[in-house]
């Protein structure tokens, strides 16, 4: 039996703080406290983070010990895991005294540029509990937070660009204004003629499409501009659009500009994504792949 493939989205973020009264954004070197986590037992690592439990569970050093990669594991006292055959009843997987289910968060940390590479993972921790558990060893310290690497889509340039995905969710169909385009005005009506009150559109062009394919591009850019107008965007509950040049894919949140990647997995057959290969994987797309060229230059611009 094949493995099943995964895809895994990460995002972008800098480490930063501020000094004591001051105003002024500095970056925050994560170097001293991954120091101070490594001298901690497993147990000692355990902190409480709205109530939820969780804790630092590895720690490597990856590309020629140049990046960190951390694991970060949410403790769960709930168990709804079950283990069965074919022929066979379910048997639920129960817990110990002092045993969880854990689900984990695998940061990468590039200390040169204070950058933070974060798994999106559904169930487990999430930006700002990472934020809340790191800080929760530092005391009286400067405390970090996590500031998003954004990548504004205003900036990009869509000559260069082919509309390969649109995915757009509205929360609310009844107020949507459509001002400079006739396609977004079709839309509106067709929501208003079926009465609904959300509505979730994309378009693509499926798997099997040629190197040359693409959606309208004129088309595309006016709904778009329509999307991101200040008429609608309180409107939209999610929009994410996908571009290609000759050498790569690109995911742009219309709403939420935040540097992301994503990465294909394939997990072997009644088998794990190991902290190993997430790690190396993380890696190589992080080094290689272009993204850390991509944020320096980003940085560079503030």
């Amino acid at each position: 039996m094949d493995g099943k493939r995964v895809t895994i989205k990460y995002q972008y973020y800098q480490l930063c703080t501020i000094i004591g009264d001051e105003t002024t954004e500095y970056t925050y070197d994560l170097r001293e406290w991954i120091g101070r986590l490594k001298s901690l037992s497993l147990q000692d690592r355990i902190k409480d983070i709205d109530g939820i439990s969780g804790r630092l569970e590895n720690i490597a050093l990856v590309h020629n010990d140049e990046f960190y990669v951390l694991n970060f594991m949410r403790l769960d006292v709930v168990s709804n895991t079950y283990v069965l055959a074919p022929d066979t009843m379910a048997r639920h997987v129960d817990l110990g005294e002092n045993e969880y289910i854990g689900k984990n968060t695998v940061v990468l940390y590039d200390p040169r540029y204070h950058v933070a590479m974060v798994q999106c993972n559904r169930g487990s921790y999430g930006t700002f509990a990472l934020q809340s558990y790191v800080n929760s060893f530092i005391g009286d310290g400067n405390l970090c937070y996590f500031r998003p690497i954004d990548y504004d889509y205003d900036n990009v340039d869509l000559l260069k660009k082919q509309f390969l995905k649109l995915d757009v969710r509205f929360a609310n169909t009844r107020s949507l204004v459509s001002k400079n385009s006739k396609t977004f005005e079709d839309i509106i009506k067709l929501c208003n003629q079926v009465e609904c009150k959300t509505a979730h559109l994309e378009f693509g062009l499926g798997y099997n499409y040629g190197h040359h394919d693409e959606l309208e591009a004129e088309t595309m850019q006016g709904i778009v501009r329509e999307i991101r107008s200040g008429d609608n965007r309180e409107l939209i509950s999610s929009a994410r659009i996908t571009l290609s040049d000759d050498q790569k894919s690109e995911v742009f949140d219309l709403l939420q500009n935040i540097l992301n990647d994503k990465i294909n997995y394939k997990v072997p057959p009644r088998g794990e994504l190991s902290f190993y290969t997430l790690s190396k994987e993380m890696s190589k797309k992080y080094s290689e792949g272009g993204s850390r060229a991509q944020i320096a230059n980003l940085l560079k611009k503030g």
